[in-house]
């Protein structure tokens, strides 16, 4: 999960808890357009990177696009379930307030956060159908070993600088089995990025999610080169790929374009 150190405030946000739509920047998000993007920043589940906030906000903003970012719950008081809900009650505010689809992009722990959201929903409902029309999983921490205090060859929590594990960490292991492609694996369409060079993780922390999607038939699209080492954020040519995505397989319109009809 990415180090980047603490955030600053992101803005427009989807406030957690409650996902409550706020904007300390002056607007809400915007009323144009047809479909709407969660954004998850990662932050090893204890920050959010602001690199991976605003930014993108902007960069989709370009492209006529809406989006907000979701300040989901942290540790060491909340654990993953937390940040689900949070996610969760984000999809259901922003479908309240806007038509079209609902994609919600994740980058490291925040791709860990989307692809879990998934196995939470068939964990419920086997079968069922999933909250998100899309996700967009951007380097992310899909195995989850480095969080393991089992496992890990060293505490990877900064935890208020006291190098400890956090509280509730056990929590981020939910789900693991089938976030590996095991049983209770599901998603919706995906475009994942990941890079050769990410020094944090490897393709094999990845493929098994990739192998799962094939086999369960998942429209997908895996960019994998050397985007750079991990944390590259918007850095490469995996943009103008996602913004095709989001047009072709998810059905996004710009804001200065017509919506389909109702």
């Amino acid at each position: 999960a990415s180090r980047a150190g603490p955030s600053r405030s992101l803005a427009p946000a989807l406030d957690a808890p409650g996902a409550r739509l706020s904007s300390l920047g002056g607007g809400a998000l915007p009323s144009g357009g047809y479909g709407t993007v969660i954004i998850c920043p990662g932050g090893n589940y204890e920050f959010l990177s602001c690199l991976e906030g605003q930014p993108v906000v902007d960069w989709l903003a370009s492209h006529g696009m809406a989006a907000g970012v979701l300040r989901y719950r942290l540790l060491p008081a909340f654990g993953l379930e937390e940040a689900l809900d949070d996610l969760e009650d984000a999809v259901r505010l922003v479908r309240s307030l806007r038509r079209g689809p609902v994609v919600a992009i994740g980058f490291s722990a925040g791709g860990h956060l989307v692809a879990s959201l998934g196995a939470r929903c068939e964990e419920r409902a086997p079968g069922g159908p999933q909250p998100l029309d899309g996700q967009v999983l951007v380097y992310p921490g899909i195995d989850g070993r480095s969080w393991d205090p089992a496992r890990a060859e060293e505490v990877c929590f900064f935890n208020h600088n006291t190098w400890q594990w956090p509280e509730r960490v056990s929590s981020l292991l939910n789900r693991q089995a089938a976030l590996l492609g095991g049983d209770g694996f599901a998603a919706p369409p995906t475009f994942l990025v990941t890079s050769t060079a990410d020094g944090c993780i490897p393709r094999s922390e990845v493929q098994p999610y990739v192998d799962a999607m094939l086999r369960t038939d998942v429209p997908h699209v895996h960019l994998r080169k050397n985007f750079g080492d991990h944390g590259f954020g918007l850095n490469g040519t995996w943009t103008t790929s996602c913004i095709s995505w989001l047009r072709k397989q998810v059905g996004f319109r710009a804001e200065w374009e017509p919506p389909p009809p109702p």
